[in-house]
């Protein structure tokens, strides 16, 4: 199954507005999508509707468990989208991060393992290179790296990119890196700078098109709805979004499980 985690070192970037994004735009295109909320802030959770307050099971739950397939009894219907389910997450995953007890890196990997019913899972990992990210990057078939036009945000590139070399090599051979997805592009010499850093460093690696910085994106999250809801205002982003889903579903055919 194509499992995809999306990360940078750095917050603010845009991370889980590019899942949430990315999961609208394939639940467009009839696909169905499972979305985990790896970040124990819960963003991802709340801008699909769920409270992670709720007395119900939860992406911490599911890694404590440490079993085969246990990943289905946490499954949540999101409240927009017809095809979107979600994991979601609680301030208690935060002590995940401490874990170093033999094997965890395994446990949401394992969990997954025997899921089915999804076209594609999209993994929102926290702002970091630590534990909680190594778990979605053993889990994940693809690794996402969600970057903006700024200096630290393209530091953090490189750190993750080591961190994906680093599971490739000893926890998960599958793993590869799909692309990288400039966020928050905005008219701006300093933007168009960075951009244009970013793509000498990496190439190939970065997608087109980028995602522009709109207002509107943080609407649709304090709103808890699709950036599509906003109709012409949210056309600039939704565009863009579509055709990066387009990327995103053509990678079943570059040889992920």
């Amino acid at each position: 199954m194509l499992t995809v985690a999306f990360t940078n070192q750095k917050g603010g970037v845009g991370k889980t507005s590019t899942v949430v994004g990315l999961a609208a735009a394939l639940d467009r295109r009839g696909l169905r999508v499972l979305c985990i909320d790896l970040d124990p802030q819960a963003d991802m959770t709340q801008w699909f509707g769920l409270d992670p307050l709720d007395d119900v099971r939860n992406v911490n739950d599911v890694i404590y468990a440490d079993a085969k397939g246990v990943a289905g009894e946490a499954v949540q219907r999101a409240a927009w989208g017809s095809g979107i389910d979600v994991i979601g997450s609680t301030l208690d995953l935060a002590e995940r991060e401490t874990d170093l007890s033999p094997g965890s890196e395994f446990r949401l990997a394992k969990a997954l393992d025997g899921l089915s019913g999804y076209d594609v899972v999209l993994i929102d990992c926290p702002p970091s290179i630590g534990r909680l990210v190594v778990l979605g990057f053993v889990a994940a078939t693809h690794v996402v790296v969600v970057t903006e036009p700024s200096a630290a945000s393209l530091r953090g590139v490189e750190n993750v990119l080591r961190t994906r070399d680093v599971v490739a090599e000893h926890y998960n051979r599958r793993l590869q890196l799909a692309g990288i997805v400039v966020n928050h592009q905005q008219r701006t010499t300093e933007s168009a700078l960075r951009v244009a850093e970013v793509a000498e460093a990496y190439g190939a690696s970065v997608w087109e098109p980028y995602v522009p910085a709109r207002a509107i994106v943080a609407a649709a999250m304090g709103a808890a709805a699709s950036v599509a809801d906003y109709g012409a205002d949210g056309k600039p982003v939704t565009e863009v979004y579509d055709a990066l889903a387009e990327r995103l579903v053509a990678l079943n055919g570059e040889g992920a499980a």
